[in-house]
């Protein structure tokens, strides 16, 4: 028995030659500059963006800068008025400081004892003074080195001389002052 297919294949037609591979390159050369043309554009749009965001970051870095020379400003300032309130602080404190010296000085001064000088530096006192004994010179010691304001009392010299034909006993003594 013989069979014969009524649906029978069309047979379709291959371009062969040299036709073909110019159709091939064709394709393959529009796909190769369809790709090469959207990396460009995404590229190009990176690198648009990539500018933006530079010039965006200049400008904070700008506003930053100014920021950074305004808070240096205000620390100078700010540490220049530390030290002028350290100063006055200092001034204030150091204010009192000869009252109470000639307030304990005066008030520990024995009869027949009286001074010519007395000079205050760093915190050193320098006495020079006449009396009339020795015995007054050592009570004034005394008394001073009493005085709660008042250390290191140390008589440096007491020599015996002529004041307008009286015999006196000239003397030098130093302490330093609690500030």
């Amino acid at each position: 028995m013989i069979r014969i297919n009524l649906l029978a294949e069309k047979k379709k037609k291959k371009i062969k030659g040299p036709a073909s591979f110019l159709v091939t390159i064709g394709i393959a050369s529009g796909a190769a500059l369809l790709v090469m043309g959207l990396i460009t554009f995404v590229l190009t749009s990176m690198a648009s963006n990539l500018r933006k965001q530079s010039e965006s970051n200049k400008a904070k870095l700008t506003e930053l800068t100014r920021k950074i020379n305004e808070v240096k400003k205000y620390e100078k300032l700010n540490k220049e008025i530390e030290q002028r309130n350290a100063l006055i602080e200092t001034l204030r404190k150091n204010q009192a400081v000869p009252v109470r010296i000639l307030d304990n000085v005066s008030t520990a001064i024995p009869e027949g004892i009286w001074l010519a000088s007395m000079t205050y530096r760093d915190n050193g006192v320098a006495l020079e003074g006449y009396a009339f004994t020795n015995i007054d010179i050592v009570s004034y010691v005394e008394n001073l080195k009493k005085s709660a304001n008042l250390t290191d009392v140390y008589l440096e010299e007491s020599r015996q001389v002529e004041v307008e034909k009286v015999q006196v006993y000239r003397f030098k003594l130093n302490f330093k002052v609690k500030v």
